[in-house]
């Protein structure tokens, strides 16, 4: 589900991504922040991608070209995958 990282609300929109102004119905703010991006580290504050210009606030409105709107079910599995990965590499660490 893709939801506004402010307030929560789910993103009813079409195309699969928002609009670069777009704006969510319940609070206000712009969809397209990096605190909606797919692409956002929440541990490092920053982008996971290298080659991205730093872009501010993280909140703001940016113009991305590799922004991706935050699935939560997609992140979820991700977060499991690499949570596998770590254990598996810490069960045969030396």
């Amino acid at each position: 589900m893709k939801r506004c990282a402010s307030c929560g609300m789910v993103w009813n929109g079409f195309g699969g991504q928002p609009r670069p102004r777009e704006v969510c119905e319940g609070c206000g703010t712009y969809f397209h922040t990096c605190l909606n991006c797919h692409h956002h580290d929440r541990r490092d504050s920053g982008c996971k991608l290298p080659h991205t210009s730093f872009v501010g606030s993280r909140d703001a409105l940016n113009y991305c070209d590799d922004f991706q709107m935050l699935d939560s079910r997609r992140q979820a599995r991700e977060d499991r995958v690499e949570r596998a990965r770590d254990h598996w590499e810490a069960l045969f660490r030396r």
